[in-house]
């Protein structure tokens, strides 16, 4: 006696697709906060060092006092908007971070919560 395609199946398991979407949802989770993570620190570390075009031939023109004293203000200026650079990126990583954090956490919980759920069955 032969069985048919149909009788060979095993019956539908939703868990298997649950667990499949979960494990893709906290996957996208992970590499979403891994790529804010290396943005955030590539992003203050180009604003933290960033001279805003000062090179050799303008420390080469320095010849008097004066001309060292603009070019302490100007050098005082641009840390400065550094530091408000550095400033806003911190509230902006401050907004992202902890609700990606949050919801990884959310489905690392109901990932592991459903497989001790189903173990249990």
């Amino acid at each position: 006696m032969r069985l048919s395609a149909l009788e060979k199946t095993r019956p539908y398991d939703p868990r298997h697709t649950t667990n499949e979407a979960r494990k893709l949802i906290g996957y996208t989770l992970l590499a979403l906060l891994i790529l804010i993570v290396l943005l955030g620190f590539g992003a203050l570390f180009l604003t933290a060092f960033q001279l805003h075009g000062i090179d050799q031939n303008v420390v080469a023109a320095i010849h008097s006092k004066a001309d060292a004293e603009r070019f302490a203000a100007v050098l005082k200026l641009a840390s400065d908007e550094s530091k408000a650079n550095a400033d806003r990126l911190a509230l902006l990583l401050n907004i992202v971070f902890g609700p990606v954090v949050t919801l990884l956490g959310s489905v690392t919980g109901f990932y592991f919560g459903s497989t001790r759920g189903a173990k249990r069955d």
